[in-house]
């Protein structure tokens, strides 16, 4: 196939990544595709994010609960709420899903994390649907996501997972199973009762849809672990706060309450049971890599308004003419460019697992039907019965190993620590060189110190991707197991 002609954006984003244009080589549609995307946000983050940044920054620090409206406007204009929806439903996810996410997250966060985040939001509580379980909904709920985004109305999501009493501990499978787990989804007629609190959850506050884990036993919550889907509008949901934050203040992290939210049988997604896997794990497995790109984004930031700062005159003399500052730079340079790498080989094999789902013949072949028929009610109760979910599960393991889904989990938490600690080290060594002086550079490199922290804290803290990554490459202790249709 012949190459399209690049943009002065694509032929940069090759020379950074090598391994990029080599694929571009053997794939020239699919990797263009992932410029484009990439460039978009890069386009995004140059025109919305940037010059908004100090200014959201400081409003939300005085007023937590505000929200800029006409940004998530502009963001849905870009269509960067549907990055992880398949193209199949109009959305952006192809073949190289995660790649161009990450690449995608990286452009916005070197302009402000906390509008990253905020846009991010939604793909993660998006994530949990993308698994077959979650395919009931993939006709409604991410189909509204991109209808949305044409009428200029973006609908949000969240993903809700941290308890008061439990953050990474519902993360890995031997925390949960002795974590104090307060919130339990009890079985009554026809669905679930929820009742309890989630808390940091970022975009809580003005998301439309959330998926919740939760257990159904507190006494054991390993073994009882579910994911359902819940709408802000049920009975007895609300948000009673948001937090006061240090970084990343343009996204919101709010506590959600549950007072008897019942939740019908059809929202959940997959197996009762399931959760920690499919709920969890799987979708820790994708998304901890673009949360390493958060990281190098914030990196990337620094080193610009680093290099800014470096070039202009002070005293009759430039910092930059300084080997002490061109050799800190060029470490900078070197330590953004290691974690990409780790970065792009968890995006790359994660498209492998991911992107081949989305673009198999099976799953383009159903998605040809009429959508009035896939709306239809036999079409949507054979979905939602054991034998759909069934059909499903089965599905998934036909054409995903459950090796693959650990050894990409392995490489999601390297990236993930590996990144967000450089990210950390980059910013803390900025702000010593740049001292106490105020200026614009050194006020956008103290934001991002600020909003580096908490990358290293929510997706599981560094401490736990440290040890996820050893108890699969070195105990061999963590697999994630596919779902199995119940007896």
């Amino acid at each position: 196939m012949k190459r399209g002609r690049l943009t002065p954006y694509g032929e940069r984003l090759l020379r950074e990544t090598p391994v990029l244009e080599t694929l571009r080589g053997l794939d020239p549609r699919g990797v263009d595709e992932v410029l484009g995307i990439a460039e978009t946000c890069a386009e995004f983050a140059r025109l919305h994010a940037e010059p908004k940044a100090l200014e959201l920054d400081e409003r939300m620090e005085q007023d937590p609960e505000y929200f800029d409206r006409e940004l998530v406007k502009a963001a849905g204009n870009y269509h960067l709420f549907s990055l992880v929806v398949p193209k199949v439903l109009g959305g952006l996810a192809g073949k190289y899903m995660l790649t161009a996410a990450s690449l995608g997250v990286e452009e916005i966060c070197s302009a402000c994390a906390g509008i990253g985040n905020m846009i991010a939001a939604t793909g993660l509580g998006a994530c949990p649907l993308l698994t077959p379980g979650g395919m009931p909904h993939w006709d409604t709920v991410l189909h509204e996501i991109v209808e949305g985004e044409k009428r200029g109305e973006p609908v949000l999501m969240a993903y809700a997972i941290t308890e008061p009493s439990a953050g990474t501990d519902v993360e890995e499978p031997h925390f949960l199973a002795r974590a104090r787990i307060g919130m339990e989804a009890r079985r009554v007629k026809g669905g679930y009762l929820l009742n309890g609190r989630k808390c940091f959850i970022s975009g809580g506050k003005e998301a439309k849809y959330l998926t919740v884990c939760a257990a159904t036993d507190r006494s054991r919550p390993l073994e009882t672990w579910t994911v359902f889907l819940v709408s802000r509008d049920m009975e007895g949901f609300s948000v009673p706060r948001v937090e006061r934050k240090m970084g990343q203040r343009a996204c919101h992290a709010a506590e959600i309450l549950f007072d008897n939210v019942f939740v019908p049988e059809e929202n959940v997604i997959g197996y009762e049971g399931d959760g920690m896997s499919m709920g969890i794990l799987a979708i820790m497995a994708a998304s901890r890599g673009p949360v390493g790109a958060v990281g190098t984004g914030i990196a990337r930031g620094v080193l610009k308004n680093f290099l800014s700062w470096a070039r202009r005159e002070r005293g009759g003399r430039k910092p930059i003419e300084e080997q002490r500052i061109q050799m800190e730079i060029a470490d900078m340079a070197a330590s953004i460019q290691e974690c990409r790498g780790l970065i792009l080989d968890h995006s790359l094999a994660g498209d492998k697992v991911f992107g081949s789902l989305l673009v198999n013949p099976m799953m383009k072949a159903l998605f040809a039907l009429p959508r009035e028929l896939r709306l239809s009610r036999p079409y949507r109760s054979f979905l939602h019965s054991r034998l759909g979910k069934a059909t499903s599960a089965r599905l998934l393991r036909l054409l995903v190993s459950e090796d693959e889904m650990t050894r990409l989990l392995a490489l999601a938490s390297l990236a993930k620590f590996a990144s967000t600690d450089m990210a950390m080290g980059i910013a803390s060594r900025a702000l010593q060189l740049m001292g106490p002086e105020d200026s614009e550079e050194r006020r956008r490199v103290e934001k991002c110190y600020r909003d580096v922290k908490v990358t290293q804290i929510y997706e599981g803290t560094n401490q736990l991707n440290r040890l996820t990554w050893f108890m699969v490459e070195q105990e061999g202790s963590l697999r994630i197991e596919l779902p199995r249709p119940p007896r």
